[in-house]
């Protein structure tokens, strides 16, 4: 009984972890935040210096964070984007985000 515990246990364990092992990384940007929407707890972040042709005029990406409250307007971050689909799709429910603080 005890061996079936600890079995069922490691397995429970191993699903959890490769649960979690489905984001990749998709890219990373530099950008500035241009507009913080407190309601929606987003920040409106657009890129600057883009390394693809596409996305050297600066795209703007809403990005959601837990705490709004912490960036400013014009803070320079530095925003890797993970996502759990292969698609090249902008879907929030799919995607999670690590914003860094520049340094000036």
């Amino acid at each position: 009984m005890k061996n079936k515990i600890t079995i069922s246990l490691l397995l429970l364990i191993f699903l959890f972890i490769t649960g979690c092992s489905d984001y990749q990384e998709d890219f990373t940007f530099t950008g500035t935040v241009e507009e913080i929407l407190v309601e929606e707890e987003m920040l409106v972040i657009k890129e600057y210096d883009g390394v693809d042709e596409g996305r050297k005029d600066g795209n703007i990406y809403e990005i959601p964070v837990d705490n709004v409250e912490k960036y400013s307007i014009g803070q320079k971050l530095v925003v890797t984007v993970f996502s759990n689909n292969d698609d090249d799709v902008w879907d929030l429910d799919r995607m999670k985000f690590e914003l860094k603080t520049v340094a000036d």
